[in-house]
C-alpha cells in the first residue's frame, strides 16, 4: 500500500516520524456530478503550534459551529510528537489544553454525542510499553481516562460514542509475535477490553461506527502472508463476530466506517493489485457487504467516511499518489468526485471527515512541501 507518508510511522515504531512540511491551498480537479448540498469547500487554516510538524488525524462535528480536531505536533527534528487538540467555535480554530502524558503521544480519532461528551483516542509512550490514550471532554476540560493496554504495544485508532454511558474504541496491540485486534468499551464508569476475532496471523482495526447498543461495526485488515484482506467485525449486543467481505485485490484494507441504521453502513479504504492503488468502498444493506464503484485519480486511497443518511455521505483521502486531496460524495446511488483544496507540495491528504448534516462537513489532514508539515482543515457549507 502507498498510504500517505504521515500514516507510515504509525506501525513502524514510536519515534519513527517523517520529515514533512507546509503548502499553499490550491484548487484540485473538476467537480463531479454530485447532489447540490455542500459542494463548495474552503480552506480554513487551523493553528500549527509547533515550529516543526503538525497534523490533524481525526475530526468530530457535534454541530455546524462546533468542531473538534485531533492529531499531533513536533517542535523540532528528533523530538517526539505531542498530542494536539483544536476547537472550531464558528469563526476560528484554537488550540485547547489537555492531559498530554508520556514522552511521546498522538491522537488519531475523536467523536462524541453532544458538546459536553466528546472522546479522543490514540497512544502514548513513556519509559515502558506504548499504551492506549483516551481523553474525554465534559464541556469544560479535557482529562485523560484510564484504558486497557494489552501486550507490549497498544494503540487506539478510532472511537464512536452511542450515549453518555456507551462508547467503543478500536485499534491493535502487539502480543510479542504479531498484531492483534483491540476493542474497548465504555460503560459509563470505565473502559474495558472486549474479546474480538483475529482471523489472520496479523490483524488490526482502524475504524468503528455504532447506531445503537446492539449494532456496531469495526473495520481494518487481516494478513496471513504476502496478501491482506479487508476485515469487518460486527457487534450484535452480545459479541463481536467477523462478517464476510468481497476480496478485490492482493492487498485490501479498510480504515474507516460510518453507519446511520442497521440497514445502512459504508466502509472505505484502498485496494492494490501490486502495482496500482485504488479507492475501496463497501456498502452494507442490512444483509451483505457489497463493493461500490468509486472514482480514482492516479493512485488513490480513502482514509475517512462520514454518513448522515442513506442518501448522504462523504469520503476523503488522497489522489495522484498522495499529491492531491480527494473528496467523494455519495447520493445514495453513486459516488462522485468533488473539487477540493490541496497543498502546493509533493504531498497533501485528508485523513478524516465529520458531518453534522448534509451541508455542514469538516475534513482534516496535512499538507507538505518538503520542509514542514502543517495542518489542513477544509469546510463545506
Amino acid at each position: 500500500m502507498t498510504r500517505v507518508l504521515w500514516h507510515a510511522w504509525r506501525f513502524a515504531g514510536v519515534l519513527t516520524v517523517p520529515l514533512l512540511a507546509a503548502g499553499v491551498l490550491t484548487g484540485s480537479g473538476p467537480a463531479g456530478s454530485a447532489a447540490a448540498a455542500c459542494q463548495n469547500w474552503t480552506g480554513i487554516p487551523p493553528h500549527n503550534p509547533a515550529p516543526r510538524d503538525n497534523e490533524l488525524d481525526g475530526v468530530a462535528v457535534p454541530s455546524a459551529c462546533n468542531a473538534w480536531a485531533v492529531g499531533f505536533d513536533i517542535t523540532a527534528p528528533g523530538t517526539p510528537p505531542q498530542s494536539l487538540i483544536e476547537h472550531w467555535n464558528g469563526s476560528g480554530w484554537t488550540v485547547v489544553p489537555h492531559d498530554d502524558p508520556g514522552q511521546a503521544s498522538w491522537l488519531f480519532g475523536v467523536r462524541g454525542t453532544s458538546p459536553s461528551n466528546i472522546w479522543a483516542v490514540g497512544t502514548f509512550h513513556d519509559s515502558g510499553p506504548q499504551q492506549t490514550l483516551v481523553e474525554h471532554w465534559d464541556g469544560v476540560t479535557w482529562k485523560q481516562q484510564p484504558s486497557p493496554s494489552p501486550g507490549t504495544s497498544s494503540t487506539l485508532e478510532a472511537v464512536r460514542a452511542v450515549s453518555a454511558n456507551e462508547a467503543w474504541a478500536v485499534g491493535h496491540y502487539f502480543d510479542g509475535t504479531a498484531n492483534k485486534t483491540l476493542i474497548e468499551q465504555w460503560d459509563g464508569a470505565q473502559w474495558s477490553q472486549v474479546t474480538s476475532p483475529n482471523p489472520g496471523l496479523s490483524n488490526q482495526l482502524d475504524g468503528v461506527a455504532a447506531t445503537s447498543g446492539k449494532d456496531a461495526w469495526a473495520v481494518g485488515k487481516t494478513s496471513s502472508g504476502s496478501t491482506s484482506q479487508a476485515l469487518i467485525l460486527h457487534w450484535n449486543g452480545t459479541r463481536w463476530s467477523r462478517v464476510p467481505t468481497p476480496s478485490l485485490g492482493a492487498e485490501d484494507e479498510l480504515v474507516s466506517v460510518g453507519a446511520t441504521s442497521p440497514a445502512n453502513a459504508l466502509a472505505v479504504g484502498d485496494s492494490s493489485d501490486g502495482s496500482t492503488v485504488k479507492t475501496l468502498i463497501l456498502h452494507w444493506n442490512g444483509t451483505t457487504w457489497a463493493h461500490v464503484s468509486s472514482p480514482n485519480l492516479g493512485d488513490s486511497e480513502l482514509a475517512g467516511v462520514s454518513a448522515t443518511s442513506a442518501t448522504s455521505a462523504w469520503a476523503v483521502g488522497d489522489a495522484s499518489g498522495g499529491s492531491q486531496t480527494l473528496i467523494l460524495r455519495w447520493n445514495g446511488t453513486t459516488w462522485a468526485r468533488l473539487a477540493s483544496p490541496s497543498g502546493d507540495g509533493f504531498e497533501s491528504g485528508l485523513l478524516a471527515v465529520g458531518a453534522s448534516s448534509a451541508s455542514g462537513v469538516w475534513a482534516v489532514g496535512a499538507m507538505d512541501s518538503g520542509l514542514q508539515l502543517q495542518t489542513l482543515a477544509i469546510h463545506c457549507c
